[in-house]
């Protein structure tokens, strides 16, 4: 008890280590907290509606009707469900009073939803969308269609060639879409009602959804098993249809939100270990302060091991206090997410702390004081009454066993850095890629940093004083100097990453370089209706551009292998894998693709019924996902006939261009007689007559999807721009933990200088020179360590633009500019805030002044 009562009352005297090293650790650990609980919300808001997401326990999905026969003969694999649902969707326009708007159609029938509910504003129950003809939708979509009033709910909605009256609208449906984020607003009819709209052709993009309610504890497994293998098609080497069931919900919620709470995750562990470094100076700090009084204990009778634990005493003290601070803090970042990431989560997500987070704190905060300062209380083993007594540093001897030691005390932290970064990425390959970056990181900013303040010898040799004493006392601390710049350098360098990448995509999605942005997108085209609609744009303002065939097919073998084979059907990538895909052909390529390796497709027209396997241009990242090469033999299906083509090239694609592309190019002559659809874009038109050239495309030709261009990139972006926040947010947090390192550490060389400071104004030196002396010192280190982040996160986004988003990547040099400035002015004010107590005492007050005060 002696020893815990007396760390306790030093740990109170020295009040100043003790709130500047709670404040440091529990900023860093409350990011971490504060994610982590965020992930578990998720989870747990997924274990518990995931029927209600899928509206089913499982569904059947095809793009072609099942046949009566079929839905017997699946009936009876599926034996013992409870109920079952059908719907059909699809994309369409609606006409309303003065405008038109792309819509997603669904149409199900009496027993949809299985699970769910609608909430309707009026006495609407879901049976009734059945026995009241009409349309069920929100009123923001009819805001959108003109019907801004009730009083205007008797005007007509034109779908196809069928007039309908919006009936009641909806607060909330039950399908859930996982997000908030959708293409076109729902609308709901009943199923029989489609008949006479004439929006179901050739080549429509419609899906056919069969829902399955079944009782808690049946083997869906197994019966997801047995449906894919009776509709397995062995001509196709294909299944006729797709089969979802609650693993299919978390993965695809996992592609949309869990990437960048997994970034946030490790971004989050960079600002815990930026703080346990600026922990770790400050107990070397208080070790080095209290060294003296250990060797006294030591010279009185104290055993070693009793320093020891009074030590860890301390340390782990200090960690609870921490753990306890993020907590709290947690709690208030933990409202902050579903404002990031709105409309990329589901809705209404009950945010909460678990016991099980409190407790992982609670250990996080304890092993974390101990782990960030274990390389410096082995400094311990070198105290040594006589030298200390001796005005000898605690570190001055050290034997061959001791630096042996020092070093193996790092393994313990690396170990910590490469198990929390594989908890939070979830995969050892993302950990250990994370970790080996962040390591090379700080040896990148540490080297960079010893070399700058290693230089500071030279402007310390100035004439003028202000200089010459800034720049020595940056050269004579190079440790705190360099833990400053580590700190800044890296929450710097997180924030300026988001900029250089997000203005490519935003420039390439606005205005992308040497290509026209086209202003409306047009689908469904009808063979028939090609000819008429070239013939009516040409008395439309607005040009007609890029008409491309588009024809639906299956992929059946590469080099004679199945592409789906039966020994896939159970294998996780299969799981995701397209059934269908769009053929097309072009003579020329468009400006918004390039061929990139290989030949050109050749010119000469393919004869049908050659023995010569025609010609395929494939996307590069297409090929890649498939692992498909140059040279590779493809045996499609088109329309029941087989065929066989080989790769020559592979092209780069600008998808932000919005023109018709495709995944896979055919030589002329293979499709030119198959049955297809076309899209065509619309450029040149003025922002104030889009409305009315759609209007009237969708008056002439009803069938035909009209996409605003404009409209979806700025909701592209505004989803960029939610998930920069989240980037931004969490970089932020890895920079307050940087200046609370410059502050903390500022202080605490103020105060270890105090005598050089009391000196120079027992001299004459005034506070302006003081001040100037601070300003340097924090402002060289706030702007040498943001232009070294600067320097890399340039390049680093260039790599990551180039891997990820095909070289999408342009300076942003306004923005580097000004983090640069707003890094440089934030330490300088940190770093004279926190010498300010200092440098305003009088000297007699600075005599005998301790660390505490």
């Amino acid at each position: 008890m002696f020893w815990i009562r007396t760390a306790f009352r030093e740990l109170i005297t020295h009040k100043g280590f003790s709130l500047f090293f709670i404040l440091n650790l529990a900023l860093g650990l409350a990011g971490f907290i504060a994610i982590q609980s965020f992930r578990e919300s998720l989870d747990r808001h997924m274990d518990d509606n995931l029927k209600e997401i899928l509206t089913a326990d499982l569904v059947l999905i095809s793009y072609d009707s099942l046949t009566p026969q079929e839905m017997q003969q699946a009936d009876r694999i599926l034996a013992g469900y409870l109920d079952k649902a059908r719907m059909v969707t699809f994309f369409s326009m609606a006409r309303g009073d003065d405008r038109s708007r792309l819509v997603r159609v669904m149409a199900m029938d009496g027993a949809y939803p299985l699970y769910g509910a609608f909430t309707f504003e009026g006495e609407t129950g879901s049976k009734d969308i059945q026995g009241n003809p009409g349309l069920f939708m929100t009123r923001d979509t009819a805001r959108a269609l003109g019907i801004k009033t009730d009083a205007h709910r008797g005007k007509a909605v034109k779908l196809g060639e069928k007039n309908f009256l919006i009936r009641d609208f909806f607060k909330d449906d039950p399908d859930k879409n996982l997000t908030g984020f959708e293409l076109a607003p729902k609308v709901y009819m009943g199923l029989d009602q489609l008949d006479g709209t004439g929006l179901i052709r050739f080549g429509s993009r419609v899906r056919y959804m069969y829902y399955y309610r079944f009782e808690p504890g049946v083997n869906l497994e197994g019966k997801i098993r047995d449906i894919k293998q009776h509709f397995y098609d062995p001509v196709r080497n294909q299944p006729r249809l797709n089969v979802h069931d609650a693993r299919d919900v978390n993965q695809r919620l996992g592609s949309l939100s869990r990437y960048f709470t997994r970034y946030m995750g490790l971004v989050s562990i960079i600002a815990l270990f930026l703080a346990g470094m600026v922990a770790a100076y400050l107990f070397r700090g208080f070790l080095t302060l209290k060294s003296k009084e250990m060797a006294i204990l030591m010279t009185v009778g104290a055993a070693r091991k009793h320093i020891y634990f009074y030590v860890s005493c301390q340390l782990m003290f200090l960690g609870i206090l921490s753990a306890i601070l993020a907590v709290m803090v947690s709690m208030v970042l933990l409202p902050v997410f579903p404002v990031i990431f709105k409309d990329l989560i589901p809705a209404h997500l009950n945010l909460r702390v678990s016991f099980e987070t409190l407790a992982a704190a609670l250990a996080v905060g304890i092993a974390g004081s101990l782990v960030f300062c274990l390389p410096l209380f082995v400094t311990i083993f070198s105290i040594r009454p006589l030298t200390l007594l001796q005005e000898n540093s605690v570190t001055a001897r050290f034997s061959k066993r001791k630096i042996l030691w020092q070093a193996l005390s790092f393994v313990p932290v690396i170990a910590a850095l490469f198990l929390m970064s594989v908890m939070v990425s979830g995969t050892m390959a993302d950990g250990t890629l994370f970790a080996g970056g962040f390591i090379l990181a700080l040896g990148m900013f540490s080297l960079v940093g010893s070399l700058v303040f290693w230089g500071c010898r030279f402007p310390a040799a100035s004439r003028q004083i202000p200089v010459k004493i800034a720049f020595r006392n940056l050269f004579r601390n190079k440790w705190s100097s360099l833990s400053c710049f580590v700190t800044i350098a890296m929450g710097v360098f997180l924030i300026a990453i988001v900029p250089q990448v997000r203005k490519g995509l935003e420039t390439e999605i606005i205005r992308p370089k040497g290509l026209k942005i086209p202003v409306l997108f047009l689908a469904d085209i009808q063979e028939e209706q090609k000819t008429p609609l070239i013939r009516f744009m040409e008395t439309q303002q607005g040009e007609l551009t890029r008409i491309s065939p588009m024809v639906r097919g299956r992929i059946k073998a590469v080099n004679h292998q199945p592409f789906y084979g039966p020994s896939d059907r159970s294998d996780k990538r299969a799981r995701g894998r397209r059934l269908e895909f769009i053929f097309s052909f072009r003579k020329t390529l468009d400006a918004s693709e390039k061929v990139v390796q290989g030949r050109p497709i050749s010119q000469t027209p393919w004869e049908f019924g050659s023995n010569t396997p025609f010609e395929i241009s494939m996307e590069r990242s297409f090929a890649d996902r498939h692992e498909i090469k140059i040279g590779d033999a493809l045996e499609v299906d088109i329309q029941g006939i087989s065929l066989t083509g080989k790769v020559v090239n592979l092209r780069q694609v600008k998808w932000a261009s919005f023109q018709p592309n495709f995944f896979m190019l055919f030589q002329d002559g293979v499709l030119n007689d198959a049955p297809k659809t076309y899209v065509a874009s619309i450029s040149n038109l003025a922002h104030s007559r889009r409305h009315e050239l759609k209007n009237r495309i969708v008056d002439r030709f009803s069938n035909i999807s009209v996409i605003d261009v404009t409209q979806t990139a700025q909701t592209i972006l505004g989803v960029t721009d939610r998930l920069s926040l989240s980037v931004k947010f969490m970089a932020w947090l890895a920079i307050a933990a940087g200046l609370l390192s410059i502050f903390s550490i500022s202080r605490h060389q103020a105060f270890k200088n105090r005598n050089q400071i009391n000196l120079l104004k027992v001299l004459g030196t005034g506070f302006n020179t003081l001040g100037l002396i601070t300003l340097l010192e924090s402002g060289f280190i706030g702007f040498s360590a943001g232009i070294t982040a600067l320097c890399l996160s340039v390049a680093v986004s260039f790599g990551i633009s180039w891997y990820f988003f095909d070289s999408l990547w342009q300076l942003d040099g306004g923005t580097l500019f000004l983090i640069l400035c707003l890094s440089t002015v934030t330490c300088m004010a940190t770093g004279l805030g926190a010498a300010w107590q200092v440098m305003k005492a009088r000297p007699v007050q600075l005599l005998g002044q301790g660390y505490s005060k």
